[in-house]
Parts: C-alpha cells; structure tokens; sequence
C-alpha cells in the first residue's frame, strides 16, 4: 500500500499528502507543496520508496534484537 499520494492545488500547483495523516507531508522539514505535476509526482515515488524501507528495516531489526 502506497502512503503517499498528490494533491492538485491552486495555480495548477501540486503537493504531496500523507495517506496516514491527510496533511501534506513534510521531507524533514520541509513542506512537499507547490510543484509540478512531474516533480510531485517524483517525490511521491521517492517518499513511498523511503517509507518501505523504513518499514522493512523495523521488520528486519527485530529479529536481531531478539538475538
């Protein structure tokens, strides 16, 4: 399941929005709004990208914990 997905804004600008929350996400600090449709779509594939990495490296770390 992808957790992030676009949002079309005002100015034909677009954002990026958080599927868990419905606010737009944030890349550290930063805001993820007011790009083009390619670039918001680039972020969109690189945030849902570093969020299953996240995932899968919580999943793989417990087992070693244990050890």
């Amino acid at each position: 399941m992808r957790r992030f997905n676009l949002r079309h804004e005002i100015d034909d600008k677009w954002l990026v929005v958080d599927g868990l929350t419905m606010e737009p996400a944030t890349l550290g600090d930063v805001q993820v709004s007011g790009m083009s449709w390619a670039e918001a779509c680039d972020f969109v594939d690189l945030m849902n990208s570093l969020d299953a990495i996240e995932r899968d490296s919580i999943r793989y770390a417990a087992p070693l914990a244990a050890v």
